[in-house]
């Protein structure tokens, strides 16, 4: 997507046993570039973004579909891996489950590959550019472009949306008719704090296109009046 106005360019390229979009953010015209969500497939995102020089890779969150292909891209790149300190609790449980359950489709992580190392590991690596998180929001350059962090803790304590002008990657807190997974199947999520990050959210302009961790894009506008709807059903 080239956004001409806002001097934005996005790429979607959709990833891995869960069709995670994997974003790469750009200035328009610009040749430094961020990772957003690398869920798999590092070969085909290093190819991806071979016109441009990666500067970082930002994770929303670390369950495995949105950081499988963490490790190898930063070490490709030699770039930082940037995320809320809270998810380094979450990628434990992931590496947990990964062990006792064997692999996620046709061999992506088996146990054997979990342990190889080749896996990203909670570690001081997990962090901001910038030092922690000011609790709400934080601010990185990409170029010319500024991109805001914003803590929206639900599907998982640390979750972060990036925030850029007149765009919104949201990981897996808001999507086309609601707010992301939470429940008693995700241990470490929680319903009321996700409506809370929800709502911030939605108090963005109208015309914020927001382009969720799965699936079509969306903008603030359509959601926003179904905000009181998904309270009351309570998912």
């Amino acid at each position: 997507m080239i956004d001409e106005a806002n001097g934005v360019e996005l790429r979607r390229i959709v990833v891995g046993y869960l069709d995670t979009n994997c974003w790469v953010v750009r200035p328009l015209g610009g040749r430094e570039a961020l990772i957003v969500d690398p869920g798999d497939e590092p070969r085909r995102i290093a190819a991806a973004v071979s016109d441009l020089d990666v500067t970082g890779i930002v994770i929303t969150h670390a369950h495995a579909d949105h950081v499988l292909a963490v490790a190898a891209l930063a070490g490709e790149f030699g770039v930082p891996i940037v995320g809320h300190p809270d998810e380094a609790r979450v990628w434990a449980a992931e590496l947990d489950y990964l062990a006792q359950h064997g692999h996620l489709d046709a061999g992506t992580a088996t146990p054997d590959f979990v342990a190889s190392g080749n896996l990203p590991r909670p570690s001081p690596d997990l962090r901001l550019w910038d030092g922690q998180l000011d609790h709400y929001s934080s601010r990185l350059s990409v170029g010319p472009l500024t991109v805001e962090l914003l803590h929206t803790p639900g599907h998982t304590p640390g979750s972060l949306c990036l925030s850029l002008p007149g765009h919104l990657l949201s990981g897996d807190t808001l999507f086309p008719g609601g707010p992301g997974l939470t429940g008693p199947q995700w241990p470490l999520s929680d319903f009321t704090a996700i409506i809370a990050s929800v709502q911030r959210l939605l108090e963005l302009p109208p015309d914020t296109v927001v382009h969720p961790g799965h699936g079509s894009d969306t903008t603030v506008a359509a959601e926003r009046p179904h905000l009181d709807a998904w309270r009351a059903r309570g998912w």
